[in-house]
């Protein structure tokens, strides 16, 4: 990583090769949701070939908030939080999970479990099983695969896909971790000081408190490369700037 500032001699370079991300755009949600977004709260990110979700576990919840809970919530719950696998490819990594989140109101952990994506069946009848659709008829979902599987999901459960775009919610989800939440004691971005050794890798806290300007490297099936201003000013990044901007900003991937 270098300095912040020999990143000025190529920002008018790498200005003129970037493509804005369009925001995402708001849902309207049914009378069902039109107070609050009503638990289970999760996300999916559908990938080529894994299937990523995000499960929010309230902690915080209010007597009268417990009292009402219907038993199909309570049994979502306990079935996600009390496993670290599901079936012979589900698996909620315990490595990853934020607690004590203040997220929406509430206090509570996040929990990352993936399964592979060839599996969606498995998923889709869980979620039948559990009865995910008397409780919302929204999933929030990003990836390729939130696309695919839009139409599965709504003739066999009855739920519509809110489709958010990827590298937005990669982006806000680097600043939420890092700009709001005191996680887990430590900082969850890190920079490896000695890069050009293979073992042991030695990994030092990064101070995220002002990174920009910063450039991002999502890498999945492809990879995007974003360039990052500030929490609400980013951008794709050409590829024949890459070589340049890439020796002169912050890189996180």
């Amino acid at each position: 990583m270098g300095d912040n500032s020999v990143f000025n001699d190529t920002t008018e370079d790498v200005n003129n090769s970037v493509e804005k991300v369009k925001p995402s755009r708001p849902r309207t949600y049914s009378s069902k949701s039109a107070k609050k977004h009503p638990f289970p709260w999760f996300g999916l990110d559908i990938g080529g070939t894994l299937v990523k979700l995000i499960y929010f576990e309230p902690l915080s919840l209010t007597p009268d908030e417990e009292g009402e809970e219907q038993e199909s919530l309570k049994s979502i719950r306990k079935y996600l939080t009390s496993n670290v696998a599901y079936g012979s490819t589900g698996v909620r990594d315990t490595r990853l999970e934020l607690k004590n989140v203040k997220f929406q109101g509430y206090i509570g952990n996040l929990h990352f479990i993936r399964f592979p994506t060839d599996q969606m069946e498995i998923f889709v009848n869980m979620v039948k099983e559990k009865q995910f659709a008397t409780l919302i008829d929204v999933f929030h979902a990003t990836g390729g695969g939130a696309f695919k599987f839009e139409q599965q999901f709504l003739k066999e459960i009855g739920v519509n896909f809110n489709k958010v775009d990827e590298l937005d919610c990669v982006i806000k989800g680097i600043h939420f971790v890092q700009h709001k939440c005191g996680l887990n004691g430590h900082s969850e971005c890190f920079s490896i000081s000695n890069p050009l050794e293979t073992d042991p890798i030695k990994k030092e806290p990064f101070d995220f408190r002002d990174p920009y300007p910063y450039m991002v490297a999502n890498i999945g099936c492809g990879v995007s490369i974003m360039l990052v201003k500030s929490q609400t000013d980013y951008a794709r990044v050409q590829e024949q700037v890459l070589e340049e901007a890439l020796s002169s900003v912050y890189v996180v991937c």
